[in-house]
């Protein structure tokens, strides 16, 4: 039985064990705020400028986190295609090894845990020896990682592509953690992307309406009664030719690129598939010279086009 002496110094010992349970939860809680906040800070500075978006994406996620290394990958096609990398101090080496990964061929189907996390959007961390076969072999050669976590970027209810980070040059294993912390910060960024393709989009907008006015305001004689705007007349082979060699599917396209649909308004209206209408651009561009959707567009509203769509 134990002494009166032997329960106080028992009781003491409990009280410190205690302390120092309730320090440490404390003290992750406080790490877990810290790097959550920290990362969603990091990522509402990149901005919403499309130019060189991902680039700084990755470099805000690396620096605002405890993470080694950043990569962020496209998914095109039900393949994985590696667009950008951050690796702080050794960019160098990081470089070369997305340089090496360029012609990979990196399938985003089962049994890769990148495939569930595309489809639950849900991030994971994944040990690399445990998991065999479901990582992707191409991206653990050449980043040479043996953990790492992994989030799904989004554009509404689709994955359009994967963040990947790991702290492997530090010696540390990927935890809970980190991948809670890719996935905010996969949010933020998919938040960005969306406002940046809306930016994008109000400027090709802006772009072809400035065309147009610039159009009308020197060639107001070019304006019929009724019937919209009349073709000018280029006997040197100008615009209107060009123009006249679209098919008339073309010509439904561009009227509608014009009205500043999408791929897929355009798909839907016209009762085709997505495919199709990028054929269909593609022939376009060629066609007129263009060097761009604006610029296409833009050369038919010079050469009067205007009319309804078929």
């Amino acid at each position: 039985m134990a002494t009166p002496i032997e329960r106080i110094g028992g009781q003491r010992a409990l009280t410190e064990l205690l302390a120092i349970d309730r320090e440490l939860r404390e003290l992750a809680y406080v790490r877990r705020s810290d790097a959550l906040e920290g990362v969603s800070e990091a990522a509402r500075s990149v901005g919403d400028r499309a130019n060189g978006l991902l680039t700084r994406a990755a470099a805000a996620l690396g620096s605002g986190s405890d993470l080694d290394r950043v990569l962020i990958s496209e998914i095109i096609d039900a393949r994985l295609v590696p667009v950008t990398i951050w690796a702080g101090e050794r960019q160098a080496e990081a470089d070369a090894a997305l340089v090496a990964l360029a012609g990979a061929e990196i399938r985003l189907d089962y049994p890769l845990l990148e495939h569930e996390v595309a489809r639950n959007h849900l991030p994971q961390v994944v040990a690399v020896a445990a998991a065999g076969a479901r990582t992707p072999g191409p991206l653990a050669r050449s980043l040479g990682w043996s953990s790492y976590a992994v989030a799904a970027l989004t554009a509404g209810p689709e994955t359009i592509g994967l963040i990947h980070g790991d702290a492997t040059a530090s010696g540390r294993t990927a935890d809970a953690l980190d991948g809670e912390v890719l996935g905010r910060g996969a949010e933020e960024l998919s938040w960005l992307l969306e406002r940046a393709v809306l930016r994008h989009t109000l400027e090709l907008h802006r772009a072809e309406l400035a065309a147009a006015v610039q159009w009308l305001g020197t060639r107001l004689s070019n304006l019929q009664d009724s019937d919209g705007l009349v073709r000018p007349r280029t006997p040197d082979g100008g615009e209107p030719v060009a123009i006249e060699s679209l098919t008339p599917r073309e010509l439904d396209v561009l009227r509608l690129l014009a009205r500043g649909r999408t791929n897929q308004a355009i798909a839907t209206e016209l009762v085709v598939r997505e495919g199709t209408v990028k054929y269909h651009v593609k022939n376009i561009l060629r066609k007129l010279g263009a060097t761009s959707r604006a610029d296409a567009v833009a050369r038919y509203v010079r050469a009067g086009g205007g009319g309804p769509a078929r």
